[in-house]
C-alpha cells in the first residue's frame, strides 16, 4: 500500500513549536496524521476532534474537517482560537507607533536648540 508523506505542526503560543514529519498509509485522514505524529499528546485538550472546538485543524492555513483525506505533501496545522481580532491588533500597533513617533518628535524638539534665522545674501 503506498504511503503519503505529510507533516503536523503545533505551536502552544508561548514559544514552543513542534513540527513532525511522517509517512501515513494512503487514505489516512487529518485526524490519523495528528494521532500518528504524537502531537495529540502535546495538545491541551481533544477539542480538535469536534467541529467548533477551541482547537481546529488546517491544511496549509485553510480550516478543514478532521475526517478529510490527506494528500501527499500536506502540512496539517493544529490551530488555537485567536486571542485578539487581527484588525484590532493592527489598529493597536498603528496607534502605538503613532504615539511613539509623537513622543520622539517632542523629545527632539526639547533637545535641539532653536536656530536663529539667517539672512540670505544675494
Amino acid at each position: 500500500m503506498p504511503e503519503l508523506r505529510c507533516s503536523v505542526y503545533w505551536s502552544d503560543g508561548a514559544g514552543s513549536d513542534c513540527l513532525r514529519e511522517l509517512s501515513v498509509p494512503s487514505g489516512a485522514t487529518l485526524a490519523d496524521a495528528v494521532l500518528a505524529s504524537g502531537v495529540a499528546a502535546l495538545l491541551p485538550d481533544a477539542s480538535w476532534r469536534q467541529p467548533g472546538g477551541s482547537l481546529r485543524l488546517a491544511v496549509w492555513g485553510r480550516l478543514c474537517d478532521p475526517g478529510q483525506a490527506l494528500r501527499d505533501g500536506d502540512r496539517v496545522d493544529v490551530t488555537r482560537a485567536l486571542r485578539v481580532d487581527p484588525k484590532e491588533a493592527r489598529r493597536l500597533r498603528a496607534r502605538l507607533r503613532q504615539e511613539q513617533a509623537q513622543a520622539g518628535r517632542s523629545d527632539r524638539a526639547a533637545a535641539t536648540p532653536a536656530r536663529a534665522g539667517r539672512r540670505r545674501e544675494r
